[in-house]
């Protein structure tokens, strides 16, 4: 076997990419990369079965290179599904870039057909020159250490058995074999960044060096297990930080504290949207490059990808940490990174009017049970009378209260300007704004705390203060029992 076809053989070997009696999808542009990649796993014994992508953007070049993988299909005795797409029109329907776009139709044409013909793989052409490209493409962008370690071999379902070797032993392998290829125009322009990098900055690192290439893949190699080891650090470290969180595709998150400060069903509205709430004092005391590490991971989480978080967005949260309570920076996505007292919120909920008020019906709290459903759980409030063996309950989400000191109508409602609550004996008062700081209540979760009270007088701040005016006495006849309880 050829030296350079045994080279790719050992690689797909060592990465586990394709299995016996695999049905391969193999990305085909018509373009060296794709030819050549083609060519050896048929050689090599694969199930290959070719897509091609018509974007329609070069016009008559496109059409050529679409005749010519049907020829090359023809000739190798492979299956060729092709489709057309106008990538331009696509780009400005879905707002991307026309890269963007293509890439993104091309990936789900290939999951179209991997799922079609029960394939277990789709082999795309990258080389090394690609790695090498976008290792100093991330560079540039200000990605960590995980954009050091370039393309990966193996993700998902998705195989890259060329990353073994350099384009021109690629082109090298066509002459050969006597294959031609096409020549797509606008690899050749200098307009895009990419490729800048493939006609400008490779070369000059080539000749600086001519094992720049595979100094930068070995590089890649090495950042990616160094990235392993600090990600699997991170992640735990990330854990233990985590306090608060909410995400809408799984429901409310299984943590207590989310439910009993009852932000998660009045702070939601869309499945994207997420909050991480984390331990600020926590994170600050870890190593640097686990606390950036874990910066980036929680932003990710929260945007659901890691594309365009870069290097300047993790520094603005850092620095962020040194900023006082309420301070805040933008993030891509839609996403905030705030402070809220010891906390780091890092979050793209949207804040909606979340208010509420319900009076409650004297008559109907006589005669029995006034339940509410808030979110995921109810306030219940109902009348018993007061004996010699009445037991004073002493429990956060359930308080008794002298029914007979209330005088105006009561309500279940959230936070109003005004709002106060009685603190001492002596009926000294401290305003509900003054409570929520004191017990460091983040200030979006107040606008949605549920408060028992009567016109301004709070009688209960939901789960976190109580009034003293309405202590149970010698003198109590009916007592009010208010409780918060999960549903």
């Amino acid at each position: 076997m050829r030296s350079f076809e045994y080279k790719i053989k050992k690689y797909i070997y060592e990465n586990d990419m394709i299995g016996s009696g695999d049905k391969v999808i193999v990305g085909l542009s018509g373009g060296a990369d794709s030819v050549c990649l083609l060519m050896v796993l048929k050689k090599l014994g694969a199930k290959a079965y070719a897509v091609h992508i018509n974007h329609m953007l070069r016009g008559d070049e496109a059409d050529a290179d679409e005749e010519f993988c049907i020829r090359l299909c023809e000739k190798l005795g492979v299956p060729l599904e092709v489709y057309h797409k106008d990538i331009k029109a696509y780009a400005k329907d879905e707002r991307m870039t026309v890269e963007e776009a293509g890439r993104k139709f091309r990936y789900a044409c290939f999951e179209e057909q991997r799922v079609k013909l029960g394939a277990a793989k789709i082999a795309v052409a990258h080389n090394k020159n690609d790695l090498a490209e976008t290792v100093i493409f991330n560079m540039t962008r200000g990605s960590g250490i995980n954009g050091l370690s370039g393309i990966k071999a193996v993700r998902g379902d998705i195989i890259r058995p060329l990353l073994c070797v350099r384009r021109d032993e690629i082109e090298a392998y066509l002459e050969k074999q006597g294959q031609d290829f096409r020549t797509d125009s606008t690899n050749l322009s200098k307009d895009y960044d990419r490729n800048k990098i493939r006609h400008i900055v490779l070369p000059t690192l080539l000749e600086l060096n001519d094992g720049a290439i595979e100094h930068i893949a070995d590089m890649a190699d090495e950042a990616y297990e160094a990235y392993k080891l600090i990600n699997k650090t991170s992640e735990a470290e990330l854990e233990r930080c985590i306090v608060d969180e909410v995400f809408l595709d799984k429901g409310l998150a299984d943590n207590k504290d989310v439910k009993k400060n009852f932000n998660a069903k009045s702070m939601t509205g869309k499945n994207s949207e997420s909050m991480l709430a984390l331990d600020k004092t926590a994170i600050i005391k870890l190593p640097k490059l686990i606390r950036e590490n874990i910066i980036h991971e929680a932003i990710a989480k929260v945007a659901g990808k890691k594309k365009d978080i870069t290097r300047r967005h993790i520094e603005d949260v850092l620095k962020l940490m040194e900023s006082k309570s309420g301070s805040s920076v933008n993030l891509p996505y839609d996403i905030t990174a705030r402070i809220s007292y010891d906390r780091l919120i890092i979050s793209n909920l949207k804040q909606e009017d979340s208010g509420f008020s319900f009076d409650i019906d004297a008559d109907t709290l006589e005669k029995g049970r006034y339940t509410l459903v808030l979110g995921d759980g109810c306030i219940n409030l109902y009348i018993d009378s007061c004996n010699s063996e009445t037991q004073i309950i002493k429990n956060n989400y359930t308080k008794m209260a002298d029914y007979g000191k209330i005088k105006g109508a009561l309500c279940i409602r959230t936070p109003q300007e005004g709002d106060y609550i009685i603190i001492d004996d002596k009926g000294n008062s401290k305003k509900l704004s003054r409570v929520f700081i004191d017990n460091k209540v983040d200030r979006e979760k107040r606008l949605s705390w549920p408060v028992i009270a009567c016109g301004s007088e709070i009688i209960w701040a939901v789960g976190l203060r109580y009034s003293e005016a309405y202590k149970i006495d010698d003198k109590t006849e009916k007592i009010l029992y208010m409780e918060y309880k999960l549903n």
